[in-house]
């Protein structure tokens, strides 16, 4: 027994080492993470541990905005992916003015303000400009390290030299008594994994290296407002190096920043194209037809009184949940109002269709208790702090008294909530579950309209306008109730909000009606209420749609009053209102006087697709206002429309439509219409190279396309009377080669003139600005003058972008005119520079002859003096591949020594021989040692085949006759234009590219 014991005492000794030691490590590797953090947590700040702690930092930010919960989906607990979600944005600097992408525009102030209307995706357009911040820095997708005592991997960071270094502040939780904005800066930095950065945001501030992002203005309590915007400014003024965002809703901005010259940004609601993508985008239930898209386009179209809500992206989003599992692929039509879109979608919310999870309380019970939480939130005082979100003491109260009072235990409080917030989407807890609000304000806004009683909701409104304004109007539509005493006691009060109660009520007396039409009828176009003239013309439209008498009479005023001519300003305001209506009828007016009526073109623009046919009836009439309202629409039904004008239209009529679908044809979605357009025979034969380097397989019917559009263009350029409108740019890969070659020409033509002036005034940015203007501009002028440079090409020139006119004229002075098998065969070329460059091959190519050539070497000279000490046999095969290798080598020393047009290509053409003769031969004869005599001769020449088709491709660089400038000219229009690539590139219903800008529960 003893004996048995001493033999299982070593194993069992080693077994609690083992566990010991393994303990140990675990413990040590606590002991080091504690140190390490306890250790970061104090030098975070310090020029030691800052970069360390902004790759912390940029990790952190990432993983907050990389993905966001949908409220309105049932399975929103699949968080989305933001970037495979967001719609850019446009803004406007004001009422009329140019639209630009949101992002160009923030990225081109460093102060700015971001106005919008509730649900315009002004939160998620800050979210994504600090994600791609993020995006440029964090690595995800290479190899993951990790250190010798931590198995977790960890993504790289390339901080590069950190600049805009985003900061996304909530104006809502900005209490200035607990700090100022600074420290607020200094705990978002903290709370974001990079604790103690005071002295170093004191610093980046000084800098200008952070991007400052203050969201919702509108958001702060009404009495806080104006101390937290004189901070804001104070911020401003102070650190004016920094970039400075601020966002507020458009209705309660007052102008906080105007003093200070804060350049405002007005967000554009989204028009059809944008609904469209947004649309095919949207991740529709699998069961659904693949035509739902275009169900669901055509329902909206039938809806006067619910497309506008369409334009807004958190309302468009809610009218896709509603129609993706309430109407699709049924009889039922959509809600005609606001209210009982709202109903339904409450309704739909409530619904829970996760048959997996067992339902406690019916849905009836849950809408009372929302309303009730929605009028307790709705009563909290304008100047109070935070006021969209509730404490969850004060919830818990408000849940407890409606369960009271319909009879059920109050002990089910805190069940039903929860099943609220994590089935409905409607209700959010926020702050750890500390406080709780709605999804969003017009929903909170609805469900209290409905809780109010008339005579309680007009001494709120009395109270408090602005909090209640929006209440009154959904109360009047809600239900279909007698809504005459309470709009009449508005009308009193604020006539402008009695005429949008007009609007939405369904119930009402005709007596007041028509008082209160009449009333606006005479202010129509009168300039003192500018800035209400937006929301009349919204309800003229609601009121003129309606299907009643009311309506045709009201649309009968408007017409009359666009045709007045005595009065401009009516005439321009009664045809924005006849926009608004939504319906063809109107579109159909609007298009017989396009060229009368003062704003048509604009109105039919802002109707968008439902504008296309009634202007399709107007080609003959009106062939140009025609083709630029189809252009402004861009649509794919505006597309198609304008390729229908080409093909009908007389030669001279058909120039400016053509350079329109050029102009198009820049949009990657709608370069997908054209292909798939019906294509005349004939005209588009003599430019169908034109496309070559930028055709998909089985693109024949696009390249016919682009060259009729080519063909027109070059009719256009020819004609020193033609004209196009300024703002059209046709697209560059239709100009480039129109300008570049010489379809005449069997060879390259180069360009006569002072080659080396133009090259260096393109490449001098002195010179640029000594001639007070662009460069390509300059030089182009310049070439024309000295006849090196015809018209008509000149004229394609400067209809190019800055950059492809400078890569242009890079192209013509270094390579001069091409011909078309250039230009066709550019596209192989391309490919084959894509692959290892000719100087890899080569390497690799000396790499083996340093280890085989000298011996081959050696061993010819050997055979040559008579010596065979390695009995090689036959004995040819040694003086072979020395003579091989020696000729290689006099190969690549003859052109070193020689003169010529291109030394260059002479010296790569030698490197390549002799890698291409030596490596195979010297390899063979290396392994002649092991292997018989035939079978040496074979594999020499099975190596020297290989050799050769692997180096063909450099050979083929070496041989071209494009440029470098020239290549990586076509190289960056096939990227920048290629199909299916970039943001808006696709349409297709699988694609889910666009989805919301408004997801977010914030406004």
């Amino acid at each position: 027994m003893g004996d048995q014991v001493r033999q299982w005492l070593p194993a069992v000794g080693a077994f609690v080492l083992g566990v010991l030691v393994l303990k140990l490590k675990d413990w040590f590797k606590r002991l080091v993470d504690k140190a390490g953090a306890a250790l970061y947590r104090r030098l975070a700040g310090s020029a030691l541990l800052r970069r360390t702690a902004l790759r912390r930092y940029t990790i952190k930010t990432h993983e907050r905005h990389r993905s966001f919960s949908v409220s309105f989906q049932p399975a929103r607990n699949r968080a989305m992916d933001m970037a495979s979600v967001y719609v850019p944005l446009r803004t406007a600097t004001g009422f009329g003015a140019e639209q630009r992408e949101a992002t160009a525009s923030l990225h081109e102030s460093r102060q700015a303000v971001v106005l919008g209307v509730p649900g315009a995706g002004k939160t998620m357009l800050l979210r994504h400009t600090v994600l791609a911040w993020a995006r440029e820095r964090y690595r995800p997708d290479l190899p993951a390290r990790r250190t010798w005592y931590d198995p977790r991997r960890r993504h790289r960071v390339d901080l590069g030299t950190p600049t805009d270094i985003p900061v996304l502040l909530s104006l809502h939780s900005v209490d200035l008594d607990a700090g100022d904005i600074t420290a607020h800066i200094v705990n978002h930095f903290a709370d974001h994994d990079f604790p103690n950065a005071g002295t170093w945001v004191e610093r980046a501030l000084d800098e200008g290296r952070l991007a400052v992002y203050f969201d919702g203005l509108d958001e702060v309590p009404t009495t806080q407002r104006p101390r937290v915007a004189a901070a804001i400014r104070r911020f401003m003024k102070v650190y004016d190096r920094c970039r400075a965002v601020v966002t507020c809703r458009v209705a309660v901005y007052r102008g906080e920043f105007a003093q200070e010259a804060v350049p405002v940004l007005l967000v554009e609601e989204f028009d059809d194209r944008l609904i469209q993508r947004f649309l095919h985008g949207w991740p529709w239930p699998p069961n659904l037809a693949p035509d739902t898209v275009e169900q669901l386009l055509g329902a909206l179209r039938d809806t006067p009184q619910l497309k506008p809500l369409a334009r807004n992206p958190l309302l468009l989003t809610m009218i896709a949940h509603l129609y993706s599992y309430e109407y699709a692929g049924t009889d039922q039509v959509l809600p005609h109002n606001r209210a009982d879109f709202y109903n339904e979608v409450t309704v739909s919310l409530l619904r829970d269709r996760d048959l997996e999870r067992v339902r406690r309380f019916p849905a009836t019970l849950k809408r009372a208790v929302l309303q009730q939480l929605a009028l307790a939130a709705q009563s909290v005082p304008s100047d109070a702090y935070d006021r969209l979100a509730m404490p969850y003491e004060k919830v818990r109260r408000e849940v407890g008294a409606v369960l009271e009072r319909l009879g059920r235990p109050v002990e089910e409080t805190d069940d039903i909530l929860s099943e609220i917030v994590d089935r409905s989407g409607l209700l959010l807890a926020i702050d750890n579950g500390e406080r709780y609000q709605f999804a969003h304000l017009t929903l909170q806004e609805y469900l209290a309209a409905k809780a109010v009683q008339a005579d309680v909701l007009l001494d709120r409104y009395r109270a408090d306008p602005h909090v209640w304004r929006e209440v009154v109007r959904l109360w009047c539509g809600a239900e279909p109730r007698d809504c005459t005493p309470l709009v009449r006691e508005v009308l009193a009060v604020d006539p402008l909000l009695a005429f949008q109660c007009l609007a939405d009520a369904q119930l009402i007396d005709d007596a007041l009606a028509n008082e209160i039409i009449a009333h606006f009828g005479a202010l129509l176009g009168d300039d003192s209420a500018s800035l209400e003239q937006e929301a009349v013309v919204a309800a003229f439209g609601v009121v003129a749609a309606q299907r009643r008498a009311r309506g045709a009479e009201v649309f009968e005023l408007l017409c009359a009053a666009a045709g007045d001519t005595t009065n401009p300003a009516r005439a321009r305001m009664a045809v924005r209102a006849l926009a608004a209506t939504n319906v063809l009828k109107a579109a159909r007016f609007l298009a017989e006087g396009i060229a009368e009526l003062p704003g048509a073109e604009q109105a039919l623009v802002a109707m968008g697709d439902l504008a296309v046919p009634a202007v399709e009836e107007r080609w003959t009439s009106a062939t140009e206002w025609v083709a630029r309202v189809l252009w402004r629409v861009r649509t794919e039904k505006a597309t198609l429309a304008l390729w229908t004008g080409l093909t009908i239209l007389r030669t001279s009529e058909s120039r400016v439509v053509a350079a329109y679908l050029a102009d198009l044809l820049r949009d990657r979605a709608l370069e997908d219409v054209l292909r798939g357009a019906r294509v005349l025979t004939g005209l588009g034969d003599r430019f169908e190279w034109v496309w070559k380097p930028f055709a998909r397989r089985g693109d024949e019917q696009m390249t016919r396309a682009v060259g009729t559009l080519a063909n027109y263009l070059t009719t256009i350029a020819a004609d020193p009377t033609a004209t196009l409108p300024a703002d059209v740019q046709p697209d560059p890969r239709i100009l480039v080669p129109l300008a570049l070659v010489d379809t005449q020409a069997d060879a390259p033509g180069r360009i006569a003139g002072p080659v080396d002036r133009w090259t260096g005034l393109l490449a001098d940015p002195v010179e640029d600005v000594r001639v007070g203007q662009r460069a390509e501009g300059a030089v182009v002028r310049e070439m024309t003058s000295a006849h090196a440079l015809p018209h008509w090409r000149a004229w394609l020139i400067d209809r190019m972008p800055p950059q492809e006119a400078r890569q242009t004229l890079d192209a013509l002075l270094t390579s001069g005119y091409l011909t078309k098998a250039m230009w066709e065969r550019s596209k192989d070329e391309l490919a084959d520079r894509r692959k290892p460059e000719w100087t890899e091959l080569a390497l690799w190519g000396l790499a083996l002859y340093a280890v085989t050539g000298l011996g081959a070497i050696a061993r010819s000279v050997a055979a040559l003096l008579g010596w065979h000490p390695w009995n090689v046999s036959p004995h040819w095969i040694a003086p072979t591949v020395g003579l091989a290798v020696l000729l290689g080598g006099v190969t690549v020393c003859a052109p070193l020594l020689a003169t010529g047009e291109d030394p260059e290509k002479r010296v790569k053409y030698g490197v390549l021989t002799w890698t291409t003769l030596s490596v195979p031969l010297s390899t063979a004869f290396a392994l002649s040692t092991l292997l018989d005599n035939w079978t040496v001769a074979a594999v020499a020449i099975l190596l020297l085949l290989v050799t050769v088709l692997c180096m063909r491709p450099a050979y083929r660089r070496v041989t071209v006759n494009l440029s470098h400038e020239l290549l990586r000219l076509i190289e960056s229009l096939a990227t920048s234009y290629a199909p299916g690539q970039g943001p808006g590139a696709s349409t297709s219903a699988s694609n889910s590219t666009f989805v919301s800008n408004s997801l977010n529960p914030r406004r």
